[in-house]
């Protein structure tokens, strides 16, 4: 039989949708008020994978990736998506979002996102959130599945370099234990 253990803990990640960057300062600092401070953010890459969100948020959309510098419990997914969706109904104009937050994590092997949609990819967590693995980490890289969105597999060398700060954090996290 298996022996029951704490799970390794996890560096949390927000993609991030916008058109306006005063949207995304604000977002960005109830995040950091709320649950932790950001420790890195990339570039500004154009959303031109998918129309999806045109609709609601208009057109020339902008991808960000960041990452918090506390690391969490990989059970905290669902507070932390619960919270990214307050962000975008507070900064919501007339019922329609001007920043979409997609909350997750980079562990060891993989990249799990959170959501409010069921599919048959994923487990349910909490409060009406379900995670899913987005993609694995394997041989020095990510890998797709199936259900991978376009734009985190485009950005995958983004999410190596917040990897690569995961593995310092924990590094620093398991010397400092000694």
């Amino acid at each position: 039989m298996g022996e029951i253990s704490s799970p390794d803990l996890v560096k949390p990640i927000i993609g991030l949708l916008y058109k306006e960057p005063e949207d995304i300062e604000q977002a960005l600092g109830k995040i950091e008020q709320r649950f932790s401070p950001v420790d890195y953010s990339s570039a500004e890459f154009p959303f031109i994978e998918t129309e999806y969100y045109e609709r609601e948020m208009g057109a020339n959309l902008i991808r960000r990736y960041v990452s918090l510098r506390d690391l969490i419990n990989p059970n905290q997914l669902a507070h932390l998506k619960v919270l990214s969706n307050q962000c975008e109904d507070e900064q919501a104009v007339d019922g329609k979002r001007t920043i979409n937050l997609d909350p997750g994590y980079i562990g060891a092997a993989n990249l799990v996102l959170a959501s409010t949609k069921n599919f048959s990819q994923r487990i349910y967590l909490d409060q009406g959130i379900y995670a899913e693995v987005t993609m694995t980490f394997a041989r020095d890289d990510f890998h797709k599945l199936p259900w991978t969105y376009p734009d985190y597999y485009n950005h995958r060398d983004v999410l190596l370099e917040i990897r690569k700060i995961y593995r310092s954090n924990i590094l620093r996290l398991n010397s400092d234990r000694m």
